[in-house]
């Protein structure tokens, strides 16, 4: 029976709604399931009696009360609250104006604004006002009533008992709802001042998390800080060995007679200076990650056109190139392969010429980067093998690294195409 008790009262509790809300909702449905319990009473006197019509409008009070309970359950928790105010001021007006002004049922009206704050929450301002006009409404209205409907008829001393009891009863409820309501206050104070208590704690746990990771960002920011330094000092590092050792190449050619020696001593002493330049470029960028491919290859094509270009000659390099940033992994052999292919420009395709020119073009599009090489110099016979000298060799091995897909071309100079990722 308890269980059943406690599933009734518990009708329409939703989780997620508020615990004060809840709390309400379970009086409204203590409040109705009483009142349509204890208006049995009323059901089994105007049976006995024989009093029809008593019997019928307490019949409609009790139905209301349990429909109030019904529609909590299906969520209409306005619509319930309505019905309970108007179950209230019902059975309150049928029994005064039954019984007459005198038996004393219109003073549980006084109870009725403690009936509404313990039954409602007080934050529905327009409903708490609304509730208790009702109520005042209805006691002016029993009030002029002048007992013509009285419907039983009670000797002067049965109204005095049924007025005494009805006080006691009404002053009895009123006590009740105090000490209700005094309860009630003092459990949401105790909830609020809990929850107001667990909110400094996780506030301070915040605090105490916020500092810690201020700290560990610090130490991060400061690691970083140390990290960037050494990876500059370590690209300019060894930019200044890769100077050292162009230093001793050039050294070395100057002590010897061998002209082929001598050059190949040059091609080499190329080749490092375009890693070593790669490296100044990522020394000189911030992250250290990344350079820009055009200044990169505006300073390499300057510094081979001073080592190779016959002063003699007129030989203009033509370049455009996109805004695009690669990374170390690419940029070296990039340069490489560029530094090769203006050196076989150089060494072969002008040789016979005055003039010439070389173009350079470098453009990516959503999902591939094209390089576009080509002079309009004497080009090779494309039947002939080229694969055994270093330079085409080295052309296909940076062209391997960049996993690209090229393509060569002599008719009207040399044209090299590749498209890589």
């Amino acid at each position: 029976m308890i269980a059943i008790l406690r599933k009734i009262f518990r009708t329409g509790i939703n989780k997620s709604e508020s615990d004060s809300f809840n709390d309400k909702l379970v009086t409204r449905n203590q409040f109705a399931f009483y009142c349509a319990t204890l208006s049995l009473t009323y059901v089994f006197l105007f049976l006995k009696d024989g009093l029809l019509l008593p019997l019928a409008f307490i019949s409609v009070s009790i139905f209301l009360f349990l429909v109030s309970i019904l529609l909590n359950y299906f969520n209409k928790y306005v619509l319930s609250s309505i019905i309970i105010l108007i179950a209230t001021n019902f059975s309150v007006l049928f029994t005064s104006a039954f019984f007459g002004f005198k038996s004393g049922f219109h003073l549980y009206l006084f109870t009725s604004p403690l009936i509404v704050f313990v039954l409602y929450q007080l934050n529905k301002k327009w409903f708490i006002v609304l509730s208790i006009a009702s109520y005042v409404a209805n006691y002016l209205i029993i009030s002029n009533l002048n007992d013509r409907y009285i419907y039983i008829n009670y000797s002067e001393q049965q109204y005095n008992s049924f007025y005494n009891i009805n006080s006691l009863f009404s002053i009895l409820l009123i006590i009740s709802l105090l000490m209700y309501f005094s309860y009630n206050n003092t459990k949401i104070n105790r909830l609020l001042k809990e929850k107001n208590d667990i909110l400094i704690d996780q506030q301070e746990n915040l605090k105490k998390e916020n500092e810690n990771r201020r700290l560990a960002e610090e130490e991060l920011k400061q690691s970083l800080k140390e990290k960037e330094v050494l990876l500059s000092e370590i690209h300019h590092r060894v930019k200044n060995n890769l100077a050292v050792v162009s230093a001793l190449l050039e050294l070395q050619a100057t002590f010897s007679d061998n002209d082929q020696a001598n050059f190949s001593l040059q091609e080499s002493r190329n080749r490092i200076k375009s890693i070593a330049l790669l490296h100044e470029k990522l020394y000189e960028n911030k992250t250290l990650e990344r350079i820009d491919v055009k200044g990169y290859v505006d300073e390499l094509v300057q510094f081979i056109e001073q080592m190779y270009k016959p002063e003699q000659k007129r030989i203009k390099i033509h370049i455009l190139i996109d805004p695009i940033e690669m990374g170390m992994k690419d940029a070296m052999p990039f340069g490489l392969l560029v530094n090769e292919l203006i050196t076989n420009s150089f060494k072969h395709a002008f040789k016979e010429r005055e003039e010439g020119n070389i173009y350079i073009t470098f453009v990516k599009n959503s999902s591939e980067k094209i390089l576009i090489y080509k002079d309009d110099g004497s080009g090779f016979d494309t039947n002939k093998s080229h694969h055994g000298s270093l330079g085409m060799n080295l052309i296909d091995s940076f062209s391997k690294q960049l996993k690209g897909k090229q393509e060569i071309t002599s008719s009207n100079g040399f044209t090299f195409k590749l498209t890589f990722q």
